[in-house]
């Protein structure tokens, strides 16, 4: 009898933990939470069956409790984050921060939304301000030093405890995913508080601020004083690029260029005016699509490194471009962005004295790169790459051969500043052709060569472009989101495979991720391609046979 009691008892206990904790999602749960913070919420709980919001009504029916909160009570402090919480009976208990896209606020929702209907507790700030443009860092310091850092610094550790009151415990591990700015903003956030994440996947990071707004204010008067991102312009120079270098790299069947450094070789050591590779765009007068002479030396500007002119144009300023990432450039200064991006860097964020500056000679140059220096020595926006080595946490960092906005060997200075392959807790992948974070629509016929490792910002679409409701996240066919193919479950992979192992033992980090492309993207979600990515130094190679299948690559 007392048998039977007690198999009664542990098959009610059994219901009981089964039983979700949707009712949790109220007021109440967190008011202890935001006592010891000092914040407060900023509207009750919501969740996707109730909530309008544009990014949730595609998960009707999924039960998340949402939470919004005010970092500080203070009016005048403008920081918050939100957090997405799944069903504890569908948490995988872990906890993930995602970082933001270049200077603007707001939370990223539809990356969060992502993430959750996979199981994370996901959280994003606003990064101290709502919106877009620059306009508001005007005569903000504060509200500068949010951006750079301060508001990643005060969310993380309470968002932590948001999900901890949420779930009655804290997450087993806690990670990080971030591109561009928000690649900056997780190695920013290390070097505040080292025990913030186990792991952080990085893309392309804008770890370099104070000389990369001077670079593309560079860029941006080179390209109007010499009409150069003309649209037709661009295409014309792409397409030149692609067809002299895609062969460099040892083969025209995988359609881009996997490592620009020898086209740029081909590009510098030809005759600007009548090289071969130009052959077909010199103005001759019977020429009407052709190049200028000034239109080439400022395209051979753009791909070179940008050098110091306050010590006479010795020292390094900012990085140059691949050459390939010309088709990606011109997406963001023909598109409308020029003077609200690198120009309005100077507007909004430098001295008066400084606002109007622009890198149009040398002496300009030279003052914007001091007032540059000198925001940052007071905004401290600028990463340290050289932390993450020793740093405890695991790192893979990628970024695209073609991306247009960070240049790719910006992030391989990183990799070698991280302490390159001799840093056992880091893992770098070029992803040949891809653009800034993204995909790689600008590949000269429309190619969609391997770009998709599921970092931030690389989340899939269903046909029609609309977002997949839960269901569909949940059930995709196609073979993607397993170690091999998703960069963030390779390095959850790897930091719990270290978590287990006995201590003093250093695991391996992941040495091969396969990069997928999708037919008729965004129509269809059916893999066209996948390709092995390399850890650097290891580069692609081309076995031969179907271009298509990843079985033909390896790494060399």
């Amino acid at each position: 009898m007392a048998r039977f009691q007690l198999l009664l008892l542990y098959l009610s206990l059994s219901l009981v933990a089964a039983q979700d904790n949707f009712a949790k999602c109220v007021n109440s749960t967190f008011d202890a939470v935001m006592t010891q913070h000092k914040g407060r919420l900023a509207s009750a709980p919501w969740t996707s069956e109730t909530n309008v919001d544009s990014v949730l009504q595609f998960a009707k029916g999924l039960k998340i409790c949402a939470v919004r909160v005010n970092v500080t009570t203070n009016p005048n402090n403008t920081v918050a984050f939100e957090i997405y919480m799944p069903l504890n009976t569908t948490w995988n208990q872990r906890f993930l921060t995602v970082g933001n896209n270049a200077f603007d606020g707001g939370t990223l929702r539809l990356d969060m939304f992502a993430k959750v209907v996979h199981g994370w507790a996901v959280m994003s700030t606003n990064t101290g301000h709502e919106g877009t443009g620059l306009s508001w860092a005007l005569n903000n310091d504060q509200a500068q030093i949010d951006w750079a850092y301060g508001a990643m610094a005060s969310s993380v550790p309470f968002a932590k405890d948001v999900v901890a009151a949420y779930y009655g415990t804290h997450a087993n591990s806690s990670y990080y995913a971030g591109c561009s700015t928000g690649g900056r903003m997780g190695i920013r956030q290390t070097e505040v508080d080292p025990n913030s994440f186990d792991g952080m996947l990085i893309g392309a990071p804008a770890w370099n601020v104070k000389s990369a707004m001077p670079v593309i204010s560079r860029i941006g008067w080179l390209g109007k004083n010499y009409n150069l991102f003309g649209d037709a312009l661009v295409k014309r120079l792409a397409l030149q690029v692609y067809n002299q270098c895609n062969g460099l790299d040892g083969t025209t069947a995988d359609l881009t260029i996997q490592d620009s450094t020898p086209c740029l070789a081909k590009f510098l050591n030809a005759d600007i005016a009548n090289g071969s590779v130009w052959a077909g765009l010199e103005c001759n007068g019977t020429n009407a699509n052709c190049v200028t002479v000034q239109q080439r030396q400022a395209f051979l500007t753009i791909v070179q490194e940008f050098k110091d002119p306050n010590t006479r144009n010795t020292t390094y300023a900012g990085d140059g471009f691949g050459i390939q990432a010309i088709g990606d450039l011109t997406t963001y200064l023909t598109a409308g962005n020029l003077d609200g991006f690198d120009q309005d860097f100077a507007r909004y964020f430098l001295p008066a004295e400084s606002r109007g500056l622009v890198w149009d000679s040398d002496a300009n140059g030279a003052k914007l790169i001091n007032a540059s220096n000198a925001w940052d020595a007071r905004v401290r926006a600028n990463a340290d790459p050289s932390k993450l080595n020793g740093w405890g946490g695991k790192v893979i960092l990628y970024t695209g051969t073609a991306d247009g906005l960070v240049a790719t060997n910006g992030t391989r200075r990183v990799f070698d500043r991280a302490g390159g392959a001799g840093n056992n807790n880091l893992k770098y992948f070029e992803i040949a052709g891809m653009t800034h974070c993204v995909d790689n629509g600008n590949a000269p016929g429309g190619v969609q060569v391997p770009w998709y490792i599921g970092g931030l910002g690389l989340y899939l679409r269903p046909p029609g472009g609309t977002w997949f409701v839960a269901d569909d996240l949940k059930n995709q066919t196609f073979p993607i989101g397993t170690k091999e193919t998703d960069a963030l479950v390779a390095l959850v992979d790897w930091v719990e495979r270290q978590k287990a192992a006995p201590s003093g033992t250093t695991v391996q980090g992941p040495t091969m991720i396969a990069a997928s492309s999708f037919d008729k993207w965004p129509s269809t979600t059916s893999v066209g391609m996948q390709r092995w990515l390399c850890a650097v130094p290891k580069k692609q190679h081309f076995k031969g046979g179907d271009v298509r299948d990843k079985a033909n690559w390896e790494c060399v």
